[in-house]
């Protein structure tokens, strides 16, 4: 839209506009396009980038939930079993790819938790003498999670495939906690 159909649309002053288009172009938001018109000054016309497409509610869970009930429906159980199972194999190899330069498993463990934060995670990771707590405090599967628990158990799966069999869990978003808790001993074999 051109600043003139903005200020008519949200009855805000055309300088009010700019300001508010100001703003939102230095976040990243908004772009423009000029757009001749005959004779005189190009118009400029705004629209949403990319980045704000995120800022709006989706409901792509209601569109995943109802794809995983269709495959279970007509290819069974087993079937959404091997995804998520597909799923965790292939996480797992992008990791073990991600964490290969890594020297130390304390590095590694850290490698890890920056491998879930640029995976839409918010993550806190606390060290003690004898093991890391990782802590989740999102899901971003969370609703297909609760309802399909093999998420939850490969996910468990993953990280004993990468940091040793000794993990274990103490809380998880699907049973009603705050966060998925891992608890990685800091002897682990792997890796």
């Amino acid at each position: 839209m051109s600043i003139e159909d903005l200020s008519r649309e949200l009855n805000i002053t055309s300088m009010g506009i700019r300001q508010h288009l100001l703003s939102l172009e230095r976040k990243g938001l908004i772009e423009y396009i000029t757009k001749r018109q005959g004779i005189g000054r190009p118009a400029f016309l705004y629209r949403l980038t990319d980045k704000a497409d995120d800022i709006f509610p989706k409901a792509y869970h209601n569109f995943v939930i109802n794809m995983f009930k269709d495959i279970e429906k007509n290819e069974g159980r087993e079937k959404v079993e091997s995804i998520f199972k597909w799923r965790k194999n292939r996480l797992l190899k992008d990791i073990k790819d991600i964490l290969s330069d890594k020297k130390t498993f304390r590095e590694k463990v850290f490698g890890f938790k920056d491998f879930l934060e640029s995976n839409g995670y918010f993550v806190d990771l606390l060290e003690t003498n004898g093991h890391y707590t990782l802590s989740q405090f999102n899901c971003p599967i969370y609703r297909l999670a609760s309802e399909y628990r093999e998420a939850c158990r490969y996910e468990l799966q993953m990280y004993r495939d990468i940091f040793g069999k000794e993990v274990n869990r103490e809380g998880c978003i699907a049973d009603g906690n705050p966060s998925c808790i891992y608890n990685i001993p800091k002897n682990s074999p792997k890796i």
